[in-house]
C-alpha cells in the first residue's frame, strides 16, 4: 500500500465513528488507488487492533466503539495537593492503547486544562499505572515527557524513590469547588485526538444519604464483575489486560459507559472474583487466585466477534506455506548485507531454512517461489542499502534473530508433533508465545521505526537477554514433553 494510501485508511480507522461492512471498506480502500480485494481488506481489518470484529458481519473501530462513552475516577490527595490529576491508567480502555498518559488532552466546559508537571514517590505513581502490569509500568513511567533524565537501562528497570509526572491542572475546577474525594466523570469527545471532557461530581455531604447516582454505580461494580468474569471463559486471556478491558467495555457499552460509572481502580478494590494473576513472565486479569491458562475452549474459536451490536510435477506430500511478515524477511536479508555474505545463493538458502524449520516439508514449487522472492527483495534492498548507517541497529537486529531462529524452531517442533497441547507445561507455552510475540514486535520495530531503537538501544538489548534467559528456562521442558511425544508416534515392531 503506498503511504499515501496507507495514511488515509489509518485516519479512517482512528476516526470513523460508525459501523461498516467489507465491502464498503473495500471500496474505501480501492478509492485510495489501491488495488485490492476483500480477502486482502479483510485480513487487514482483522489484524487491525483498531477494529472490533462484530457479530453481524459488520465491523467498528474503537473510536465508534468509545466515542460519547462515559468513564469516571477519582484523583487521589497527593495530586489534589499539588493542583493536579494525571491520566496513568484511569484511561483505559477509553483512549489509544498506544498513546502516552501525558498526551491526553481533558478539557473543562469546553477548554483545555492546561498540562502541569507533578512530583510523586514511585509506589504512588506506579499503583495508578498498574493495568499496564507490574512488567511494563515503570517503562511507561519512565517515558513520560517530565522524566527525560531516568535511564532504566542503568537501574535494571527500576524507578528512584521520587517520580515526575505530567499531569493536568485542577485550578478552574477547585476554584468551582472541586475537592478531595470528588469525582471526575469524563467523555472521550474526540478518539484520534485523545480529547476528553470531563466535569466533577462532589462527595455527597452526608455518609448515610444514598443517591440515585449511587445505586447506579453499585449496578456497574456488579455488571463490570460478572461481564469480566464471564469474559474469561469465553475469550480466553487475551493480549493484554487493556485488551481485555476492550472487549468487555465494548460489548457491553449500554450497561458499563453511561454517566454514572464507577471507576476501575474502585472496582479492583472491591472484587472478589476477578484479580490480577501471572500468565507467563507478565500479568493478566483472570479468575482470581486461579491459574491463567494456555489452552482453552476459546483456541478453538475463529477470528473473534464482538457482541457490540451492529517447474515440473511434484507429488511430495507438502503443508501450507505459512506466510512470514515481510518486516522479518527484510531483517534477515539486511543482516546479511550487513555481514557482506559472500554466497547470495547460499545466504538465501539459509535464510529460508530458519524461516521455515520445516522446509523438508515443503515441495520444490514452494522452496523454489520463496527463493525468487528472497532473491528479488535482496535485489531491492541492496540498491539503497548504507553498511554505515545501518551498523548502529544492526547489533540489536542480529540478536533479536539470533533469539527469533530459536524460538521459531521450537514452535515448529511443537506445531509438527501434532500432539495435544494440554500435554506441555502450560506456563512454559505461555511465556514461549510471549517471547515469540515480542521479538516479532522487535524486528518489526527495527524496519518500521529505526530512530526508535537508537534512542533506545540499550534498553532494547536488556530486553532481548532477558528473553534469551527465560526461554532458556522454558526450552528444555518443552523439549523434554516434544521428544516423549516424538517416540509415542512411533510402534514399534519386533
Amino acid at each position: 500500500m503506498k503511504i499515501q494510501a496507507e495514511l488515509l485508511v489509518v485516519q479512517f480507522l482512528r476516526s470513523y465513528t460508525e459501523t461498516f461492512s467489507l465491502e464498503e471498506f473495500t471500496e474505501f480502500v480501492r478509492e485510495c488507488n489501491v488495488k485490492t480485494d476483500e480477502s486482502e481488506c479483510k485480513a487487514y481489518l482483522e489484524d487491525c487492533d483498531n477494529v472490533f470484529v462484530l457479530k453481524n458481519g459488520r465491523y467498528a473501530t474503537r473510536a465508534a466503539a468509545f466515542t460519547d462513552q462515559y468513564f469516571s475516577f477519582k484523583p487521589g490527595r497527593k495530586e489534589i495537593e499539588q493542583g493536579l490529576f494525571f491520566a496513568g491508567d484511569r484511561c483505559m480502555p477509553f483512549i489509544d492503547p498506544a498513546a502516552h498518559s501525558f498526551a491526553i488532552k481533558f478539557f473543562y466546559k469546553g477548554e483545555p486544562l492546561s498540562k502541569k508537571i507533578g512530583i510523586f514517590d514511585s509506589q504512588y505513581v506506579l499503583d495508578a499505572f498498574s493495568l499496564y502490569g507490574d512488567e511494563y509500568s515503570s517503562q511507561y513511567i519512565a517515558s513520560d515527557i517530565a522524566n527525560a533524565d531516568i535511564d532504566l537501562g542503568k537501574t535494571d528497570f527500576m524507578l528512584p524513590p521520587m517520580v515526575h509526572i505530567t499531569g493536568n491542572s485542577l485550578q478552574p475546577l477547585i476554584r468551582d469547588g472541586f475537592k478531595f474525594g470528588d469525582r471526575l466523570i469524563c467523555k472521550v469527545t474526540d478518539w484520534d485526538l485523545l480529547e476528553v471532557s470531563v466535569e466533577f461530581e462532589p462527595r455527597k455531604s452526608c455518609g448515610l444519604q444514598m443517591t440515585m447516582s449511587d445505586v447506579d454505580r453499585g449496578d456497574w461494580y456488579t455488571n463490570l464483575e460478572r461481564e469480566l468474569d464471564a469474559s474469561f471463559d469465553v475469550l480466553g486471556p487475551r493480549s493484554s489486560i487493556e485488551e481485555q478491558l476492550a472487549l468487555v467495555f465494548a460489548n457491553h457499552r449500554k450497561l458499563l459507559c453511561g454517566r454514572n460509572c464507577g471507576s476501575l481502580a474502585e472496582f479492583f478494590s472491591r472484587t472478589n472474583k476477578v484479580g490480577f494473576e501471572l500468565f507467563g513472565v507478565e500479568t493478566r486479569l483472570w479468575h482470581k487466585g486461579q491459574d491463567v491458562p494456555a489452552i482453552g475452549k476459546w483456541n478453538d474459536a475463529g477470528p473473534e466477534e464482538s457482541v457490540y451490536e451492529d517447474d515440473g510435477e511434484d507429488y511430495e506430500p507438502s503443508v501450507e506455506l505459512e506466510p512470514v511478515p515481510q518486516y522479518v524477511i527484510d531483517a534477515y536479508l539486511k543482516d546479511s548485507l550487513l555481514n557482506e555474505a559472500e554466497d547470495l545463493k547460499a545466504c538465501l538458502k539459509e535464510i529460508l531454512k530458519k524461516l521455515y524449520p520445516n522446509i523438508y516439508r515443503l515441495t520444490k514449487f514452494q522452496q523454489n517461489f520463496m527463493l525468487l522472492h528472497l532473491k528479488n527483495r535482496h535485489d531491492i534492498l541492496s540498491a539503497s542499502y548504507n553498511r554505515f548507517a545501518d551498523s548502529e541497529i544492526g547489533e540489536v537486529r542480529h540478536k533479536a534473530l539470533d533469539l527469533f531462529e530459536q524460538v521459531n524452531m521450537l514452535v515448529y517442533s511443537i506445531d509438527m508433533i501434532k500432539s495435544d497441547l494440554t500435554n506441555y507445561p502450560q506456563q512454559s507455552l505461555v511465556i514461549l508465545s510471549q517471547i515469540f510475540s515480542h521479538v516479532m514486535h522487535i524486528l518489526e520495530v527495527l524496519e518500521t521505526d529505526s530512530a526508535s531503537v537508537i534512542h533506545e538501544k540499550k534498553e532494547i538489548l536488556l530486553s532481548i537477554e532477558g528473553m534469551e534467559l527465560n526461554f532458556e528456562c522454558v526450552s528444555e521442558d518443552l523439549k523434554a514433553v516434544i521428544a516423549k511425544e516424538s517416540k509415542n508416534g512411533f510402534s514399534v515392531i519386533k
